[in-house]
């Protein structure tokens, strides 16, 4: 199942681990601004709470969301798909779940695995965190082998505008923003300024 939806370097966004006043408004102008794939992430959220943000996003957004958790929420909003742990889909196999899979990896070894179970897998940390203090980028996870497939490739740690042209020089199909877009305030100026600055790459083939 391949989920890249055309040539164009992808930018998701992964939301703040914590709810915060207007969340949804911001995250509808996000989508109308052209966000193509948000990663829904609450670690410490109850299903009660997930639900009711998912209730304040627009319909028509909900099939470019991909939940961390809370699985049954998927096929309640007819989300993109879901995230799991990549030790879970190893162990387990792939749910049945309609729409795509998702996971983390943080090793060469966690990528290769990942191409077998996973639509889409989050390599990190490309450069220093930040969101995380201290969580210190490890850089030849921007040259290790990745298995060419259907699997979307994101890069994901310490991803700035000015860093969007390394990642797609490196082959990623898509690059994730978290600490950039949240930590500094006026998150829809950040990401417009974000998508601007991808707008004219594009991916080179996956590296071997």
């Amino acid at each position: 199942m391949n989920f890249i939806l055309d040539g164009r370097m992808q930018l998701l966004v992964i939301t703040q681990e914590d709810f915060f006043p207007g969340e949804a408004d911001v995250l509808n102008s996000m989508f109308e601004a052209g966000l193509s794939g948000l990663h829904l992430r609450k670690p410490q959220s109850s299903r009660y709470e997930m639900r009711a943000l998912l209730r304040r996003i627009h319909a028509d957004f909900h099939k470019r969301i991909v939940i961390h958790g809370h699985m049954a929420l998927s096929a309640e909003f007819g989300l993109l798909g879901v995230h799991l742990p990549l030790g879970v889909l190893l162990e387990k196999g792939v749910p049945p779940v309609e729409g795509l899979v998702s996971c983390s990896t943080h090793t060469p070894a966690e990528v290769s695995a990942a191409a077998r179970v996973a639509d889409r897998a989050f390599i990190s940390p490309v450069f220093d965190s930040i969101s995380k203090k201290g969580y210190l980028g490890n850089a030849p996870l921007l040259t290790s082998h990745r298995p060419q497939g259907n699997t979307l490739w994101v890069a994901l740690g310490g991803i700035t505008p000015e860093r969007l042209p390394a990642v797609s020089s490196h082959g990623f199909g898509a690059a994730a923003a978290l600490g950039y877009i949240w930590k500094g305030g006026q998150p829809l100026q950040r990401f417009e300024t974000y998508q601007a600055a991808a707008a004219t790459l594009r991916p080179v083939s996956a590296m071997n």
